[in-house]
């Protein structure tokens, strides 16, 4: 009977070792890196390259249900618009005031060198996005010149390819930083510049919407310095209050006076040591008496 359950139990043992390892080894495409995400929090927990022959051990059998297995392309083509914001004209969300320029943009993972494994969740967006901002940062950065102080839609329009050189020569050491490779860049159709009239009407805008944005600014500040003053006059309000209140609980025949006071300024006070507070001198007064009860005609005419 031991000898059975011995038996079993080894075999047990080797169909588990057998679960996970059937479960856990995975082959991963050639040119792409495998992507091992937490399926409670969302999140990209490991990546894992290319073992010999393309299969490489996931170690995710364990608790399957908590982990999921993808591949994601080493090399990745993106098409971009880049939104570059003319100076004074930052703040208006319209398109046509904006210089619009759309890239097609390619670039390579160096799985030795890359080190951001949350950016490859969502399919590889977030990674994308961080491409995106380096270009658009370094395109501002070469379009500055022709744009402030004046705006040069001319010189823009004919440099647009050299500025391009410039960008992708510049840009290619700040995505190695990041384990990237840039290999293309290229503008995939016409750059969109706002015009004379535009721009002009865009500046215009933009000035109007500062100054109601001013305005309301102040606004906001004069409400606010109102609200205060009224709690400062409130909490002294309230400390007289308390001080009255204690005064008036030390001294409750003041009371009296304060009555008396508020009366009218013709009323005399007359003090009295009686308990009654009833002059002596009028104790003594008659009271009149009362006559009996006659007949009042108010119908008759006098």
């Amino acid at each position: 009977m031991k000898r059975f359950f011995k038996k079993f139990l080894i075999l047990l043992l080797i169909l588990l070792i057998g679960y996970v390892l059937f479960s856990s080894i995975e082959k991963i495409s050639n040119g792409t890196v495998g992507v091992v995400e937490d399926l409670r929090s969302k999140k990209v927990v490991r990546m894992v390259r290319p073992g010999p022959g393309g299969y490489s051990f996931v170690w995710r059998a364990s608790i399957p249900w908590r982990y999921s297995f993808a591949e994601t392309p080493l090399e990745r083509d993106v098409r971009y618009e880049i939104r570059i914001s003319i100076p004074d004209m930052e703040n208006l969300k319209e398109e046509y005031y904006h210089i619009r320029i759309p890239l097609n943009v390619g670039y390579r993972i160096d799985p030795q060198k890359f080190s951001d494994i949350a950016a490859l969740g969502r399919e590889g967006r977030p990674l994308d996005d961080l491409v995106k901002r380096f270009f658009t940062s370094v395109i501002e950065k070469e379009l500055m010149a022709y744009l402030y102080p004046v705006y040069q839609r001319e010189a823009i329009a004919a440099r647009m390819n050299i500025v391009m050189e410039t960008t992708k020569g510049d840009i290619d050491q700040d995505l190695r930083s990041h384990g990237l490779v840039l290999v293309r860049a290229a503008l995939s159709g016409a750059v969109s510049l706002p015009g004379r009239t535009l721009y002009y009407e865009g500046m215009q805008y933009a000035a109007d919407l500062r100054r109601k944005d001013r305005s309301a600014e102040l606004g906001l500040i004069d409400v606010r310095g109102r609200v205060e003053r009224q709690k400062i006059e409130n909490r002294q309000f309230y400390s007289k209050l308390r001080e009255i209140s204690s005064i008036i609980a030390d001294n409750p025949e003041i009371l009296k006076y304060i009555y008396i006071d508020k009366m009218g300024g013709n009323v005399k006070v007359i003090l009295s040591s009686d308990a009654s507070g009833v002059p002596a001198m009028l104790n003594g007064t008659a009271k009149p008496k009362k006559g009996a009860p006659v007949e009042i005609d108010n119908l008759s005419k006098q």
